[in-house]
């Protein structure tokens, strides 16, 4: 999962839930920039309050930080946490903000560590618990990971990207249908980019339940190789095995040289009686500059030709 994405969609949010008190005119301006996507003057300006406040405001320090970290700026954003911490320790927001400095620094272990400290002050943050889970994973981790990442989709079912993560952990341990349902929930979301799609389907493999999550994308691009020849062969699975040839066929089109578009589509022309189609495809791909074990896999495709 994309860190500063996942960072993205957390941050946006919960932006003007830690707002200062509206009695402040700069608070109104704070908040306009932050709609607008201006995070560098949001930063400032929150700076400028929480400052003027005598750092009493931990509502517009968080902002501040905040702000900071959607701008771009992890070190200016740690900078502030610093003093947040110091002043109010027992602040989970406090501590799950720092570690997604951390994060964002690429100091991991530190980012667990405040992660873990938030959840000593209030178990049920499911951010909190997506961070540990995501980092226990990427650390080998799996079965501890997935447990954390399970229990922040219990509270939280609509952060898609602690969604794809537990698809990943699950699909890792072989549990392929737990991957199936949150790889679902996940791909149902606007949020979830072509690139996240792609890699649930890979996670998945051959699956007719694929199918929904690459339609955008195929929609999206309809020259994307490997999106055709997945979405071709998971509607095959289906059932639907003229469209899926379909699909193959554009895949091997779109991209004369990809081994498994060419290996798929000569597979659905054998397979639905076009044995004069297939041995074409295999013919041309025979004549490519291939690895030998794609090299293999025409061979096999040959043989099948041989007795069709």
């Amino acid at each position: 999962m994309p860190a500063v994405a996942a960072l993205g969609s957390l941050l946006v949010a919960t932006v003007g839930c830690q707002s200062a008190p509206p009695e402040d005119p700069r608070a109104a301006r704070a908040e306009a920039y932050e709609r607008v996507g201006s995070w560098p003057d949001a930063a400032a300006l929150w700076t400028e309050i929480y400052l003027a406040g005598g750092a009493r405001d931990v509502e517009a320090g968080l902002s501040a930080a905040r702000s900071s970290l959607l701008a771009g700026r992890p070190e200016e954003a740690r900078a502030r946490l610093v003093d947040l911490v110091g002043r109010w320790p027992q602040d989970a927001r406090v501590l799950e903000l720092f570690g997604e400095a951390d994060m964002a620094l690429g100091q991991t272990d530190d980012a667990r560590t405040r992660f873990t400290a938030a959840l000593e002050i209030d178990p049920d943050r499911p951010r909190s618990l997506a961070r540990i889970g995501a980092i226990d994973v990427a650390a080998g981790r799996t079965v501890e990971g997935l447990a954390a990442l399970e229990r922040s989709v219990e509270l939280d079912p609509s952060d898609v990207h602690a969604q794809l993560d537990v698809g990943s952990a699950a699909a890792e341990l072989g549990r392929m249908d737990r991957a199936a349902v949150a790889f679902d929930v996940a791909c149902a979301s606007d949020l979830v980019e072509d690139d996240e799609r792609m890699e649930a389907a890979r996670r998945l493999g051959d699956d007719a339940r694929v199918a929904p999550w690459l339609e955008p994308v195929v929609r999206r691009d309809p020259q994307r190789t490997e999106a055709l020849w997945r979405l071709g062969a998971a509607r095959r699975l289906g059932g639907s095995l003229g469209r899926g040839r379909e699909l193959l066929g554009r895949a091997a089109e779109s991209d004369p040289g990809n081994v498994d578009a060419l290996v798929r589509y000569a597979n659905a022309l054998l397979e639905d009686g076009f044995a004069d189609d297939a041995r074409e495809v295999v013919e041309h791909a025979g004549s490519l500059n291939l690895t030998e074990a794609e090299s293999s896999r025409i061979e096999e495709l040959a043989s099948a030709l041989e007795g069709a």
